[in-house]
C-alpha cells in the first residue's frame, strides 16, 4: 500500500521538486538527463505493479489536468512544463519497451491479460488525444525560438567557457539554452505521443499532429543558417529536434502522410518529379545540412554533434520505404520513393564520411549503408531506373568500413554486427565478381580476410563473423570455393579468452540485440545458443554449415542437379581434400612428436573433428585419394585424442564404400609387422565395421575381418592384446550369439570360438576390463559421431579439452596402468611382510657371530646404530661360505629395520598445528608453505587439490618437503565442516586475517592444539569462514605498503607458534 501511494504521488512530487539556486529558473542538459532517468525508473516500477485499469485513474486524471491549457500553465515555470513533458515521454517509452519485450509491435501485455491491456491502452490513448492539441500549441510556441533572429550572445555561462573536457556544451546563454531545451523536449514528446497513438487508433487530431511535424521538417531544412555562433547553435538544436520527428513519423507513415510529403516537395523543389516521393525531401535535407556543417560559425566539437544528428535523420528518412511497405501504403502506378541518382549520391556521402565517423554516429551510418544497399538491389519498386551495385562502389565501401572498424577503440557487439551486415550484405553476396575477379580477391573476400585476421585477436569479432559468414555461405554455396583459406582458419581457430560481457551486452543493450538479429541466421539455433559465447563457436559454426551442405549434397545422389546442391557437394569435397592434405603436409598438423594439450595437439583435434563432419562428402571419384591420405595419417604417431577421430572417419568411409574393405583394409590387418599403435587403430576400425555393417553384408564383413584380428589376441604387447580381447568379445557376443559346445555337429572352428567367447566372458581380468569401459562400445554410433551434435555434445564443465571424450584406447591403457600399479603395490607389501618375518625369526646375538668365534656383531639399539656404512662390498670367489652370506643378509636386514624405525621417529613428535591453505591457488605459495610445515614439523597441511603436488613448479620449490608432511585434501566447500570437526576434537581454530577484533601476533598466546586458516591472495578469509573462527591474529606491520605475501605471513605465524611451544 505504501509503494502504491508513493507511485501515485510521484508525478506531483516530481513536478514540484527543483534544485535551482538563488531564484534562477534555468536548466541545462545535465538536468534533463537526471529528470529523464528519474521518470524512467518511476514508469518501470509503475507498470510492474499495475494489474488493472482503476489503478491508473489518478495518473490519467493528472495528465489530463496538467495537459489541458498547458501553454497557460507554462507561466508557472519552464521547468514544470518540461518535467510534465518528460513524464509523458517516459510513459510512452515504457509502453514501447513492453511491446518489444513481448515481441509484438502492436499489442502490449503487461502483468494483466490481453483484455485489461486493451482497456489500459485505450485509456492512455483517449487521454493523450484529449491533450494532443495543447501539446501541438506548446510545441509551436516553444519552437518559435528556432526561427527567431538571434544576436551574438557573449554572456556564455562558466560551465561552457571554463570546461576543459567531457561532452560538448551548448554555446548559449542560460536563458536561451533553457528555451531551446524546452523546444526540443516539446517536439520530442509530441512526436512520441502521436506515433504511439497512431498505432492504437486513427484520429483527426493525429492527422493535424503529423501535419505539424512534417511541416516542422520543411521549416528546418528551409531556414537560413544564420551569421553568428548563437544562431548556428539554435539551428543545430532544431536538427536535434528533427531527428525525433523523423524517427517517430517515419515508422507510422501512411497514405495521407505520403500525400503531405508530395505537397511539401513541391514547395522545396517546384521542378521535382511527383512520382519520386522522397527524392526532393532527402536531397534537400542532405544539401542543407552539409552546407550547415561547412559554416565557420560553429566550433569543431559542435560540428561533430551536428554530424551525429545528420546521420540519425538520414537513417530515419531511408527507413520510410520499409515502414511504408509494412504499413500497407499503396503507391500509384509508376511511383517510387527515390531516383537512382539520389540514392547513389547519398551512398557516396555515407562512404566518404565513414572513415572519420564519431563513435555515436557509427551505428546510424552503417544502418543507412545497409538500407541504401537494400534500395539499390531491390529493383524498381523503391528506386526508379535502378542500375544496381557495381564492384567499384563496394571497393570504396569495404575500404572505408575497414578503416572505421579498426579505428574503434572498443569492440562493441552492435558496431561489429552492423559492419558485418552492412558490408557483407546479403543482396550482393551472391555476385561472384564481389569475391574473385581476374584471379584476385574481390572486395568482399578482401574484407573477409581482413575481418577474420583481426578476429584472431578479438574473440567477439570472430564469433560474430563466423555466425554471419556461415549463414551467407549456406545461402549461396556457389561462392564457398573461394573461401577455403578462411574456412581452414575458422576450423583451427581457438582462443582461451572468454567474453564475459557478450551475453550481458545482448541482454541489456537493445541495439546490440537488434543488430545481431540482422546477421545471417544460423541453420542450427540450438548449437548457436549453446556455443556462441565460447571459443569453440567458430569451428562449431563451420561444422554446422557443412552438415547442412551435406544434406544438399545428398540430394544430388537422388537426382537433384540444382546449382546449389551441386555447389554444396563440390565445396564439401574440395574442403575435405584441403584439410586431409594439411594433416599430411602442414608443418604443424603433420607433427608426430608433440605435448599433450599443446597448441599442436589442439589444432590436430580440431582438424580431425572437421574431417569427420566432412566424411559425408566422400564420393567415388575421390575415395582413393581419401584412403591414401588416411593410411598415411593412421600410420603416424598421434595421441589417442586425435587418433579416435581418425578411426571414426575411417569407419565411416569403409562403411560407405564396402569394396575398400577387401581391397585395402584386410591386407593391412594381415601385416603383423605394423606399428602397434596403428595396428590398434585398425583393430578398432575392423571391429566397428563388423558391428555396424548393413545386415545383408555383415556376415561377409565377419568372414573378411575376424580371421586376421584373432591372432592379435596373443600379441606380446599388453595394451594391444587387452584392446583386441575387448573388441573380439564384443563381436562374438553380437554376431555369434548361438554357439554351443555341447552340440556334436559343431566343427573345430565353432568349438574354438565357443571356448574363446566363454573365456573372455568369465575370466575375472577380462570382466574387470570390460566393466571399466562403461558400455563405451555400445554407445558408439558411426553416423551420430560425425555430426556436430555428436562431436561437440561432450562439453561439460570438467571436460575443457576441445570437447574430446576419453577414447577406448585411453580407457584400456588407464585400466592396465592401474592394474600394474596394484600389482606393484601388492608385491612390495609382500616383500615387506617376508622381511619382517625374517627379522622376527632371528634368535639373539649368537646367531650373528662369525664361524671363527673371534668377532661378535651385537644388535645395537636403533638409536645408537650408525647409519654411516659403505653399501658397496666385494666377496671373494671361493672363500665365502653360505653361512657367511646368510649372516650378511641378516646384517642388512637389521640395518634396514633400524632405518625404518628412525624414519618413523622422524615422522613422529610433530607439533600439533595444522595449516589450512585450501583458499590459496598460487603454486609458489603452496610449495613454500609445504617447506615451512616440514621445517617446523606441522601436523598437516590442507590443500584444496592434492594433484598440485605433481606440478613441476611445485616440486621445484618444495624440494621434496611434501614427502615428509601429512597432506590433507580439503576442498573449499568442505572447510567449514573440517573446522567444526577439529573444534570438537579440542583444537582452537585461528585465522590469519586483519579484522576489527584481530589480535596482534606478538600479544597472542597460541594453544597447543591449533588449526591456522590462511586467506586468499588479496581477498583474505571469506566472511562465512571468519564466523567459525575462535580468533583472528594479525602480524604487526610498520611499513607503508602494509601487505605481506601469504606464504611469508604463514611462515611467520608458524614460527611464532613454534617459538612459544619451545619456550614452555
Amino acid at each position: 500500500m505504501h509503494i502504491s501511494q508513493s507511485l501515485s504521488d510521484f508525478p506531483r512530487r516530481f513536478m514540484s521538486c527543483h534544485s535551482f539556486s538563488s531564484g534562477e529558473r534555468f536548466f541545462d542538459d545535465d538536468d534533463l538527463v537526471a529528470w529523464f532517468a528519474e521518470a524512467e525508473r518511476w514508469t518501470r516500477v509503475l507498470f510492474l505493479l499495475v494489474e488493472e485499469e482503476p489503478q491508473l485513474e489518478s495518473l490519467l486524471k493528472f495528465i489530463e489536468e496538467k495537459g489541458v491549457n498547458i501553454c497557460q500553465q507554462s507561466s508557472l515555470g519552464e521547468y514544470m512544463t518540461v518535467k510534465f513533458l518528460i513524464l509523458l515521454w517516459s510513459l510512452i517509452h515504457e509502453l514501447e519497451l513492453m511491446q518489444q519485450r513481448n515481441g509484438d509491435h502492436y499489442e502490449v501485455e503487461p502483468r494483466t491479460g490481453s483484455k485489461e491491456s486493451h482497456v489500459i491502452h485505450g485509456k492512455f490513448s483517449d487521454t493523450f488525444l484529449v491533450i494532443m492539441e495543447d501539446l501541438m500549441s506548446l510545441a509551436e510556441m516553444s519552437c518559435s525560438v528556432f526561427w527567431a533572429d538571434v544576436a551574438l550572445d557573449n554572456e556564455l555561462p562558466g560551465s561552457v567557457t571554463g570546461k576543459l573536457g567531457g561532452p560538448s556544451q551548448r554555446r548559449l546563454s542560460s536563458p536561451m539554452r533553457t528555451s531551446v531545451l524546452q523546444a526540443i523536449v516539446s517536439v520530442r514528446t509530441l512526436a512520441a505521443v502521436a506515433s504511439w497513438c497512431a498505432l492504437q487508433r486513427a484520429s483527426e487530431t493525429l492527422s493535424l499532429a503529423f501535419t505539424y511535424l512534417w511541416k516542422f521538417f520543411h521549416k528546418v531544412v528551409s531556414s537560413p543558417i544564420g551569421d553568428n555562433e548563437a544562431s548556428a547553435e539554435i539551428r543545430l538544436a532544431a536538427y536535434e529536434a528533427l531527428s525525433f520527428v523523423l524517427k517517430a513519423s517515419g515508422r507510422v507513415i501512411s497514405s495521407s502522410a505520403v500525400n503531405l510529403i508530395r505537397e511539401m516537395n513541391k514547395s522545396l523543389d517546384p521542378v521535382a518529379k511527383d512520382e519520386l516521393i522522397l527524392d526532393s525531401m532527402a536531397l534537400t535535407f542532405v544539401n542543407h545540412i552539409n552546407d550547415f556543417i561547412a559554416v565557420r560559425q560553429m566550433a569543431r566539437s559542435r560540428k561533430a554533434v551536428l554530424m551525429n544528428w545528420k546521420w540519425l535523420c538520414l537513417e530515419a528518412i531511408l527507413s520510410i520505404p520499409r515502414h511504408a511497405l509494412q504499413n500497407g501504403v499503396q503507391l500509384g502506378h509508376g511511383d517510387t520513393f527515390f531516383s537512382d541518382d539520389a540514392v547513389r549520391y547519398i551512398f557516396t556521402d555515407l562512404v566518404e564520411s565513414l572513415e572519420n565517423a564519431g563513435e555515436s554516429s557509427v551505428l546510424p551510418m552503417l544502418r543507412s549503408v545497409r538500407m541504401v544497399l537494400d534500395l539499390l538491389t531491390s529493383g524498381s519498386c523503391y528506386v526508379s531506373s535502378c542500375h544496381g551495385v557495381n564492384v567499384q562502389m563496394i571497393w570504396q565501401l569495404v575500404r572505408s568500413s575497414w578503416i572505421l572498424h579498426t579505428s574503434c577503440n572498443k569492440r562493441r557487439v552492435a558496431p561489429i554486427a552492423a559492419v558485418l551486415s552492412s558490408v557483407l550484405h546479403v543482396s550482393i553476396f551472391r555476385d561472384e565478381d564481389m569475391h574473385v575477379a581476374h584471379n584476385e580477391p574481390g572486395p568482399l573476400k578482401w574484407f573477409c580476410e581482413k575481418i577474420l585476421e583481426e578476429g584472431t585477436k578479438s574473440p567477439r569479432t570472430i564469433r560474430l563473423a563466423a555466425l554471419h559468414l556461415t549463414g551467407l555461405w549456406l545461402s549461396y554455396p556457389g561462392v564457398i570455393k573461394y573461401y577455403m583459406k578462411e574456412l581452414r582458419l575458422l576450423t583451427l581457430y581457438g582462443s582461451v579468452a572468454f567474453d564475459e560481457d557478450f551475453e550481458a551486452e545482448l541482454l541489456e543493450n537493445g541495439e546490440a540485440k537488434s543488430e545481431v538479429s540482422l546477421l545471417a541466421k544460423s541453420s542450427d539455433t540450438e548449437m548457436t545458443e549453446a556455443f556462441i559465447n565460447t571459443e569453440l563457436y567458430a569451428r562449431v559454426s563451420i561444422a554446422v554449415l557443412f552438415n547442412k551442405l551435406a544434406d544438399l549434397a545428398d540430394l544430388v545422389d537422388r537426382g537433384n542437379q540444382s546449382a546449389d546442391c551441386c555447389a554444396a557437394l563440390e565445396s564439401g569435397k574440395l574442403f575435405l581434400l584441403k584439410l586431409l592434405d594439411s594433416t599430411i603436409n602442414d608443418k604443424d598438423l603433420s607433427k608426430e612428436l608433440y605435448k599433450k594439450y599443446s597448441a599442436t595437439h589442439r589444432r590436430k583435434v580440431r582438424a580431425w573433428q572437421m574431417i569427420c563432419v566432412l566424411s559425408r562428402f566422400v564420393r567415388q571419384d575421390i575415395i582413393q585419394r581419401v584412403i591414401d591420405c588416411l593410411s598415411i595419417c593412421l600410420y603416424r604417431n598421434n595421441m589417442p585424442a586425435v587418433r579416435q577421430y581418425l578411426e571414426t572417419f575411417a569407419i565411416r568411409v569403409y562403411l560407405n564404400f564396402p569394396f575398400m574393405v577387401k581391397e585395402h583394409l584386410v591386407p593391412i590387418l594381415c601385416d603383423y609387422d605394423m606399428k602397434t599403435q596403428a595396428l590398434s587403430s585398425y583393430v578398432f576400425i575392423a571391429a566397428n565395421i563388423m558391428l555396424h555393417a548393413k545386415a545383408e553384408v555383415q556376415s561377409t564383413r565377419l568372414d573378411e575381418l575376424l580371421p586376421p584380428v584373432i591372432p592379435l589376441l596373443t600379441s606380446h604387447h599388453h595394451t594391444l592384446r587387452g584392446f583386441t580381447q575387448l573388441l573380439v568379445y564384443q563381436v562374438l557376443c553380437k554376431l555369434l550369439p548361438t554357439l554351443n559346445s555341447s552340440s556334436d555337429s559343431n566343427n573345430l572352428e565353432k568349438k574354438c570360438f565357443f571356448h574363446l567367447k566363454t573365456y573372455l566372458a568369465q575370466n575375472p581380468d577380462c570382466v574387470r576390463l570390460r566393466a571399466s569401459m562403461e558400455g563405451y562400445l555400445d554407445a558408439f554410433c558411426p553416423d551420430k559421431s560425425v555430426t556436430p551434435a555428436g562431436i561437440f555434445s561432450n562439453r561439460v564443465e570438467d571436460m575443457e579439452f576441445e570437447c574430446v571424450p576419453m577414447s577406448l584406447m585411453e580407457k584400456v591403457v588407464t585400466f592396465l596402468n592401474d592394474v600394474r600399479e596394484e600389482l606393484r603395490s601388492s608385491m612390495a607389501n609382500d616383500d615387506v611382510t617376508l622381511k619382517n618375518e625374517s627379522l622376527m625369526n632371528t634368535e639373539g646375538p649368537e646367531s650373528l657371530s662369525a664361524n671363527t668365534g673371534h668377532e661378535m656383531l651385537l644388535p645395537f639399539p636403533s638409536s645408537e646404530l650408525s647409519f654411516d656404512f659403505q653399501k658397496k662390498f666385494t666377496l671373494s670367489k671361493h672363500d665365502k661360505l653360505q653361512d657367511d652370506m646368510e649372516k650378511e643378509d641378516q646384517l642388512l636386514e637389521q640395518i634396514l629395520h633400524s632405518r625404518i624405525v628412525s624414519v618413523e621417529k622422524m615422522k613422529a613428535n610433530r607439533q600439533q598445528i595444522i595449516l589450512v591453505a585450501s583458499l590459496l591457488d598460487r603454486i609458489p605459495n603452496l610449495a613454500g608453505l609445504a617447506r615451512t610445515c616440514e621445517v617446523f614439523k606441522a601436523s598437516g597441511l590442507a590443500l584444496a587439490d592434492i594433484s598440485v603436488l605433481k606440478d613441476k613448479q611445485f616440486q621445484l620449490i618444495s624440494v621434496t618437503a611434501e614427502k615428509w608432511v601429512p597432506i590433507i585434501e580439503l576442498p573449499v566447500k568442505s572447510i567449514k565442516n573440517f573446522l567444526e570437526k577439529k573444534k570438537r576434537e579440542g583444537f582452537s581454530i585461528l585465522g590469519l586475517e586483519q579484522t576489527a577484533n584481530s589480535i596482534l601476533l606478538d600479544k597472542f598466546s597460541y594453544p597447543q592444539k591449533t588449526v591456522l586458516v590462511l586467506g586468499r591472495e588479496k581477498e583474505g578469509i571469506p566472511a562465512d569462514i571468519i564466523h567459525v573462527l575462535d580468533a583472528c591474529i594479525e602480524i604487526p606491520q610498520l611499513g607503508v605498503v602494509r601487505s605481506l605475501n601469504v606464504h611469508v605471513s604463514g611462515a611467520i605465524a608458524v614460527w611464532e607458534y613454534t617459538r612459544q611451544q619451545r619456550s614452555k
